[in-house]
């Protein structure tokens, strides 16, 4: 029973259904054959139109003039006077330009010879008396500061030695210099001729710094003791 009551309720639905389908169908051909116009436009609505009315004229007021009561004349007041400026001081300019001394120079030594040392040699009596003859003298720097170590070569007349400037302090102390050096010949006055050069401490092959002394011997006692300065040039 229930089914059949289903079936009916869906058949019921089933030709509604067709019967809107045709409704629907029959209304697209009206319009297809323009039976209905879709495109009709509704009349818009006419704005009324109101009759021009004349604007009254404002009426003129009239002017107002102030009536004169007396002519008023204003006192100026004291004028302010300006406070005066400062004057800038002008700038002082000095007339004289300063002269600073000029910067001193260092003298330069005058080179006495191609060699290191330069030598001098006097002919006096020696400080043993006249029983002695023989090479004594003393190495120095440029300010006379004695130079200690150097080999002074002494050959002639049968000797050939080498001695060291500054290694006995006898010497030093007889010939005033922390440098001397001194060379024995003979115990007495005697004609001969000596010679005498001062070489490099430094180098092991001491070449020599100085040129070589000749120093000659006249055989008198006043003249028996040659002193040989070496002094260092540059």
């Amino acid at each position: 029973m229930g089914d059949s009551k289903g079936a009916r309720i869906f058949n019921v639905l089933t030709v509604a259904t067709l019967i809107a389908t045709v409704i629907l169908i029959g209304f697209y051909g009206l319009v297809g054959v323009r039976a209905i116009d879709l495109t009709y436009e509704r009349p818009l609505p006419t704005l009324a139109v109101l009759p021009d009315t004349p604007t009254a004229a404002p009426t003129e007021i009239a002017t107002w003039t102030p009536t004169p009561t007396g002519t008023t004349t204003s006192t100026p007041g004291p004028t302010r006077t300006r406070t005066p400026t400062r004057t800038r001081m002008p700038t002082l300019t000095p007339s004289v330009t300063p002269t600073f001394p000029p910067t001193a120079s260092p003298t330069p030594r005058v080179t006495r010879s191609a060699w290191p040392f330069t030598a001098e040699v006097r002919m006096i009596t020696p400080q043993y008396g006249c029983n002695w003859t023989g090479v004594a003298g003393y190495v120095q720097d440029l300010d006379g500061n004695p130079l200690q170590g150097y080999p002074v070569h002494i050959w002639g007349a049968g000797l050939d030695v080498v001695v060291t400037s500054g290694s006995d302090a006898r010497f030093n102390t007889i010939y005033g210099s922390q440098a001397a050096f001194e060379q024995f010949f003979d115990g007495a006055p005697k004609s001969m001729e000596v010679r005498v050069q001062l070489h490099d401490p430094y180098r092991s092959d001491h070449p020599p710094i100085s040129e070589e002394l000749v120093v000659n011997f006249l055989g008198f006692c006043g003249a028996a003791l040659g002193q040989v300065v070496f002094t260092q040039n540059h």
